[in-house]
């Protein structure tokens, strides 16, 4: 395929994505840590580990089982999935609802599922943006051919991005989208509200095995992990930027991996202009899934800047953005906002509002946040909004919760991150 053909498959892509204001719906994915009792990571291969827990959740009629070669490694079921990540961290992705109360049940719902297994092998689930004990060089990799080609690429990329793979873990939210006029306004203010979430839903008490009081870990980990797929893209406050932008970037960047008659092929540092042969539709989903920016596109748009947060304040999360971007007033305002900002303005933005220990511009933006997303928010929501800001009042940044209790030892404080 010639660029230009490249360019249009993808922006045909996103128009064929774009959908009408009262079907809106959001998509959520809740990352979880499965520790030993000890604190360390529960891993894959050991005795009543990963695969063995996905076979015990299997054994309700209602999953169907994903495997790679002999290996168990997802689960599918009609309202949801469950996946892994490269070290092990278990992944619930929730299909796209209107209404958060319908994905809060299907999540508790599984929870307990896992609570069932869990707690009979004194296994804990832990939901923390980081693992708390365990170092990445004890936590064996996934075995997945993907996860292989991904180690082996980031080697020689950022100081932090195999500890990306196998130590961090997340909550991810998705929004759709009208046109492209949408689109620009959400991708933009998505961006504008990224050293915010970094900042707010910070849930890295530990990095490492010690204590991590500085900025967002998260924030850090990305930034230095592989600068062309991830943090903030390139340009993007230089310009209304478009689907037509958004596709160059994927295409100027190197995709690692491409899917060819269902086999993956490593790519190495070609780029995806380089690599890309056709319109096939499961392979250009492939290549929307390797990139990794704050914000991303697929057939909607990911927020992806928040660290795993624990029940409710996952939900506060959803709530806080679900009243931001599905409220014109809201959207409007916060878009009118980062147009003060070109893209070197923005980079410096986004070091103060996640570095500086104090910052009246910070304070002064969150209450404003705040404020508008309880305006807008329903009942059930505004019990999320609540409960979120007054932990911030309190504490700050969530993992300051945790290291608030610190001298109760390390297990007692992060009681509240502990599902089970």
């Amino acid at each position: 395929m010639n660029y230009k053909s490249q360019i249009n498959t993808y922006v045909t892509y996103f128009e064929n994505a774009e959908s009408k204001k009262e079907c809106h719906k959001i998509g959520v994915e809740f990352e979880h840590l499965i520790l030993n009792a000890d604190l360390t990571a529960l891993s894959y291969f050991e005795k009543m580990g990963i695969e063995e827990l996905l076979e015990e959740l299997a054994k309700n009629n209602a999953w169907e089982e994903i495997y790679e070669g002999e290996h168990l490694v997802g689960l599918n079921s009609e309202h949801k999935a469950v996946t892994l990540e490269p070290g092990g961290q278990l992944e619930l992705s929730i299909i796209p609802f209107s209404d958060l109360k319908q994905i809060e049940k299907i999540y508790l719902d599984f929870i307990d599922e896992l609570k069932s297994i869990l707690n009979k092998w004194d296994k804990k689930i832990a939901v923390l943006g980081y693992q708390p004990a365990s170092k990445i060089k004890d936590i064996p990799l996934l075995p997945k051919k993907r996860y292989d080609f991904m180690y082996k690429y980031f080697k020689d990329k950022g100081k932090y991005a195999h500890n990306m793979m196998k130590g961090t873990a997340s909550v991810q939210m998705s929004i759709d989208y009208i046109n492209e006029k949408d689109y620009i306004k959400k991708m933009r203010v998505g961006y504008f509200l990224s050293p915010l979430i970094y900042y707010l839903f910070d849930n890295t008490p530990f990095f490492e095995g010690k204590k991590a009081a500085n900025a967002s870990i998260r924030e850090d980990i990305w930034t230095k992990c592989d600068q062309q797929r991830s943090g903030t893209i390139n340009g993007i406050f230089n310009k209304e930027f478009g689907y037509s932008d958004y596709a160059a970037y994927l295409l100027n960047t190197e995709p690692i991996i491409r899917k060819k008659d269902n086999e993956l092929i490593y790519t190495g540092n070609k780029t995806l202009k380089n690599v890309m042969e056709n319109d096939n539709p499961e392979e250009i989903d492939h290549f929307l899934s390797m990139v990794f920016p704050d914000v991303r596109t697929k057939k909607y748009i990911e927020i992806r800047a928040a660290d795993a947060l624990p029940y409710p304040y996952n939900f506060s999360f959803v709530a806080l953005l679900k009243n931001i971007f599905y409220n014109q007033e809201n959207l409007d305002y916060l878009y009118q906002l980062s147009l003060n900002y070109n893209q070197e303005d923005f980079l410096n933005f986004n070091n103060k509002m996640i570095n500086d220990k104090k910052n009246n511009q910070r304070s002064k933006l969150i209450a404003e946040i705040l404020k508008r997303a309880k305006n807008n928010a329903s009942k059930s929501e505004l019990k999320y909004l609540n409960k979120f800001e007054k932990t911030y009042l309190k504490y700050g940044p969530l993992k300051f919760k945790t290291l608030a209790n610190l001298e109760k030892g390390k297990e007692k404080a992060l009681e509240w991150c502990f599902l089970n």
